[in-house]
């Protein structure tokens, strides 16, 4: 199953271009331009299409939706498709904007076998930590979660690897909801994180162990911000 599919539920509801792989589209500083598709399937049945509410898939194994990213206006001609000398086919077309995750596209192939498991974030260099907490947050919210806890329990953050503020809230995100888990990817996602709980939900204390080391690598004023924002919310912050 190849991992993207271009979809367009509202002018052009029977398309659906199935590849592989894009680029110009993950990249630092992507926005609007070229984007190559790469390894699309099924291209010679597609029809002459242009529609302007496109939408770029990311797909599991089964062909489920576990991400999603506008694509906007997208022209499809089979006869602008070229081929490889092995076969494989591609095509050039205009996307309306990209994401600056270079590292997302290798992260999403992870994905899309399920199974996050407890700490694998850890596994990535520190410069990639923003990326995977990208598609920890695309995803979550593709799955129709919200951003609130899903978990019961105290929320025990392990300080002593956090190297950047991205790696917090991917620490984070696993304490309160689990590997692959998400809640906020910055202050003012956190608080809607912590509005979105009801009134009733008890307030389990937030445990951050080596917060010191936390200190000296994201900074007082960093931490205290965070606390503040638990603390608005009744929620205890127990520095270890």
């Amino acid at each position: 199953m190849p991992l993207y599919r271009i979809v367009s539920e509202e002018s052009c509801p029977d398309l659906a271009l199935a590849f592989e792989s894009l680029h110009g589209f993950f990249a630092e500083g992507a926005a609007a331009g070229k984007v190559t598709l790469e390894g699309i399937s099924g291209a010679a049945r597609a029809r002459p299409v242009t529609v302007d509410d496109a939408e770029l898939e990311v797909v599991d194994d089964s062909g489920t939706a576990i991400g999603w990213y506008w694509f906007g206006r997208f022209t499809l001609k089979p006869e602008s498709i070229s081929r490889a000398p092995d076969g494989s086919a591609s095509l050039e077309v205009e996307s309306c904007g990209g994401k600056p995750y270079p590292h997302a596209q290798a992260i999403w192939s992870r994905w899309r076998r399920g199974s996050i498991r407890p700490g694998e974030w850890t596994r990535y260099p520190a410069a990639q930590h923003g990326d995977w907490l990208h598609v920890v947050q695309n995803a979550w919210f593709t799955a129709g979660k919200r951003a609130m806890r899903y978990n019961t329990g105290d929320i025990v953050i392990d300080g002593q690897g956090l190297s950047s503020e991205d790696s917090f809230y991917c620490a984070l995100g696993e304490a309160a909801n689990g590997p692959g888990g998400y809640f906020g990817s910055n202050l003012d996602a956190l608080v809607d994180c912590l509005r979105s709980e009801p009134a009733s939900t008890p307030r389990y204390p937030v445990v951050w162990n080596a917060a010191a080391a936390s200190r000296r690598t994201l900074g007082d004023a960093f931490v205290d911000a965070v606390a503040e924002v638990f603390g608005d919310r009744g929620i205890e912050l127990r520095e270890r």
